[in-house]
């Protein structure tokens, strides 16, 4: 008989552990309205042409998108990317977009295998606020190529 006064609370305990553990103690992050994300894909400083991925992390899409960029390499002149036309972005739309680009002199005898790079773009468009997305990252020479990076 004492055992069993013992046994109920204990399994009734037991039980309302393992169900206050399964519950989530915060919400999740709400996944709509990302800013969105602008990365380099490739670098061809010969042809002096771009690769930019434009990721729309976005339920509504963004229609009528200019991008304008600024790229600091670091031992390079700043490298501009002006008034590019990105097509409309859709729900989570991913984009590939090739510009050329544009700088005074371009030292390409002085590269290195890697080069640390600042991305600082503008996005506008005519129902989205506009952005300014900052990337910081390294693109490597392709094996081969003096003047590729990806």
């Amino acid at each position: 008989m004492t055992n069993q006064k013992y046994i109920t609370p204990l399994c009734l305990f037991t039980l309302l552990f393992v169900l206050s553990s399964c519950g989530s103690r915060l919400p999740r992050k709400d996944l709509q309205n990302l800013p969105t994300l602008i990365e380099i894909i490739s670098l061809n400083l010969k042809t002096k042409s771009i690769k930019l991925r434009v990721s729309h992390r976005n339920r509504d899409t963004r229609e009528n998108n200019q991008l304008s960029c600024q790229l600091t390499i670091e031992g390079l002149h700043n490298i501009e990317i002006t008034n590019v036309a990105i097509p409309d972005l859709g729900a989570y739309a991913i984009e590939t977009i090739e510009a050329t680009i544009t700088s005074e002199s371009l030292n390409i005898n002085t590269l290195q295998k890697s080069l640390p790079y600042v991305l600082d773009c503008y996005l506008t468009s005519d129902n989205f606020k506009n952005e300014q997305v900052i990337k910081k990252a390294i693109i490597y020479q392709i094996p081969g190529q003096t003047a590729s990076y990806r």
